[in-house]
């Protein structure tokens, strides 16, 4: 089980004294090492200083972040800020919990207002948070899902929605752009940094322990609504790369295991919903309003879990909105259908790990300390319960039901539930995807992100670097394929991202992206 404690400084021994020589000695083998691989493979200086200063990986002692005194320094200051934070041990690593967005005074000198920069229609669209329930219009909202209304057994009220994705280098963007579509609609914004990368690179706090850091955290706290609680807590892990054998997603997997914990603090209750996804990814805020009310039949109380969720059919932008990859959906014909995304995922709080009840849902069994990461072959892995029924459920008389569900599962354990899209074909999900600032970003995602790409920093062009970002490239060049929209405006259907639906936003977003292509474009006839 997890320990949560609230931390005070542990008195000195002779003992801990000697530890910390001991581990002194090491970090200085350590920078040794980094130092003849800087030599051997001519590591960039800011890369090397990154490494150096972050063999960041916590001494585990109760929740606390230990290190050396003077060792470090810069990292010093804010391990002692970090260490006041409530915070819970698991055995790849630790969460420390930071203060929500209700529960902090931000400086006037960062207050500001999202809604002033909405056009008229984004007023339209996103001042929809009457209490009232409009039963007529929420009526055909449901029905353009194919779901059915509460009848007159049902509760007629809105769901609460609870929200979890990973945070790091996003840009602003980006983040603005999936915000607004959610805008004074969730209950809770759990978002979470690490210190590291996927695949363990080591990177700087973004959200925490310094003034620009405060600065972007106000701005955050802003972003969503003054109805929402935002968050950002911190996941520091202990596992190194000879550890996780590979499978860099296995920190990924680690890392949104905090979403279950703040949601556990911020008052979740099995009949709220929980929704994974990653920060440049959405519901429609369409699609958002009906999960909150019509009669999903994933959402209805008394689930086994086995097949719990609802997921998106997602409309697939790269690097531009007006670079869209054509949909697989029965807007188009087999030849024209282009790429298919289904991610967020929601789950009914019942089925998620921490909220639902354990003795309704037994646990099952993963592959890291039995109950993290993945799920074994036939515990509930790819819908396939055969071990978890025979070798679980049996020893206690039970049938039928599945396990509580780890919020990483919520998004990767695929298809074991409803993919919706709407009645007329149109998609109920956005992505985002490479909306970045600049070539470097993007190298350094490829670099060091899932499934890292050890040749990125090598490719002569961000374009060789991955097909999405060809086809974004190519986009921004005027050359479009049967599988690719023309242009924002080229979109079938009736979904469109409300942030776009601003041309100007649109425009600086695709001119920013020209820009980029332009200035990689030279490196090659260099």
């Amino acid at each position: 089980m997890p320990t949560t404690t609230m931390t005070q400084p542990l008195p000195r021994s002779s003992t801990s004294q000697s530890l910390r020589r001991l581990i002194a000695s090491l970090a200085i083998t350590i920078l040794c090492t980094i130092n003849l691989y800087y030599n051997i493979y001519n590591l960039d200086g800011d890369l090397l200083k990154d490494i150096a200063r972050s063999y960041l990986h916590p001494i585990h002692n109760n929740g606390q972040i230990e290190r050396e005194q003077g060792f470090f320094d810069d990292w010093g200051a804010s391990n002692s800020e970090m260490n006041k934070l409530k915070n819970i041990s698991l055995p790849h690593g630790s969460f420390f919990f930071g203060p929500d967005s209700h529960q902090v005074d931000i400086p006037e000198s960062d207050v500001f207002d999202p809604s002033a920069s909405w056009s008229s229609l984004q007023h339209e669209l996103l001042d929809d948070d009457s209490d009232a329930i409009n039963v007529e219009l929420e009526k055909k909202r449901c029905a353009t899902y194919d779901f059915g209304f509460p009848d007159a057994t049902m509760p007629l009220k809105r769901r609460r929605l609870f929200y979890g994705a990973l945070i790091s280098g996003d840009s602003a963007e980006v983040i603005k752009a999936t915000s607004m579509e959610q805008y004074n609609i969730y209950h809770t914004v759990s978002l979470i940094e690490s210190n590291t990368t996927q695949n363990l690179t080591p990177k700087k706090w973004r959200f925490f322990g310094s003034k620009d850091a405060s600065k972007e955290l106000n701005w955050l706290y802003q972003l969503f609504g003054p109805k929402t609680k935002v968050s950002v807590d911190y996941y520091v892990t202990s596992q190194r790369k000879d550890q996780i054998d590979g499978d860099e997603l296995l920190i990924e997997y680690f890392q949104r295991e905090g979403h279950s914990y703040r949601w556990k603090f911020n008052g979740m209750r099995p009949d709220d919903i929980a929704i994974i996804a990653d920060i440049d990814e959405t519901f429609s805020r369409d699609f958002l309003r009906a999960l909150q009310i019509c009669d999903v039949p994933q959402f209805r109380p008394g689930q086994s879990c086995r097949a719990p969720k609802v997921y998106a059919s997602t409309l697939i932008f790269e690097s531009s909105p007006e670079c869209a990859w054509k949909t697989k959906s029965a807007l188009r014909n087999s030849a024209g259908r282009g790429r298919a995304w289904f991610h967020p995922d929601a789950i009914l709080g019942e089925c998620a790990d921490q909220i639902g009840d354990t003795k309704l849902h037994p646990p099952t069994k993963r592959d890291r300390w039995e109950s993290h990461g993945t799920r074994l072959d036939y515990y509930g892995h790819d819908n396939e319960y055969t071990y978890y029924d025979s070798k679980v459920l049996a020893d206690l008389n039970m049938e039928g039901q599945g396990p509580l569900w780890l919020p990483h599962e919520t998004r990767v354990e695929s298809f074991m539930g409803q993919r919706v899209t709407k009645k007329d074909g149109s998609p109920t999900g956005y992505h985002f995807h490479n909306f970045f600032m600049s070539t470097e970003e993007i190298i350094f995602k490829y670099a060091t992100y899932g499934h890292a790409d050890k040749k990125a920093r090598k490719k002569k062009s961000i374009r060789y670097i991955h097909d999405d970002l060809m086809m974004a490239v190519m986009c921004t060049l005027g050359k479009h394929t049967e599988k690719t929209e023309s242009s924002f405006e080229s979109i079938a259907g009736t979904s469109r991202p409300i942030y776009y639906l601003n041309e100007e936003a649109r425009q600086a977003r695709h001119n920013l992206w020209q820009d980029i292509v332009r200035k990689d474009d030279e490196k090659l006839v260099q």
